[in-house]
């Protein structure tokens, strides 16, 4: 599928475990709205996890983790554990100058996160 962003990507993968909505590239302006769209439309179809990869991510825009933060809102409102993973610097930093590890459960692996997901819920940590 064409994205309006030549230099960013996304593919969404469904188990039955979690969705996992894996972004590549930079997430700026262009990718962000869809982003958030595609990001709702997984909410409202209530998967037991939703887990956003950005392990590809070179570049995250202020607006993407903003999108981020308002879908963990809409995730744990609808009862979804979500998560992010990234080991990314141009996500990881960003986060942590904002204190947004504090809201989002950020795991290193896909693996990880699914195993996260699948504990008890507890706090984001």
């Amino acid at each position: 599928m064409p994205y309006p962003n030549a230099r960013a990507g996304m593919v969404v993968s469904t188990t039955a475990e979690a969705t996992v909505v894996a972004i590549g590239g930079e997430v700026d302006a262009l990718l962000t709205p869809r982003l958030r769209d595609q990001l709702a439309i997984e909410i409202q179809l209530a998967p037991r996890a939703l887990v956003v990869d950005l392990s590809g991510v070179r570049f995250c825009s202020s607006a993407a983790l903003g999108v981020l933060i308002g879908a963990c809102g809409d995730a744990r409102t609808a009862g979804i554990p979500f998560a992010v993973v990234t080991r990314q610097h141009a996500v990881l930093r960003p986060m942590e100058l904002l204190n947004l590890r504090e809201l989002l459960a950020v795991r290193p692996t896909v693996d990880e996160a699914l195993a996260w997901a699948a504990r008890p819920l507890t706090s984001p940590g």
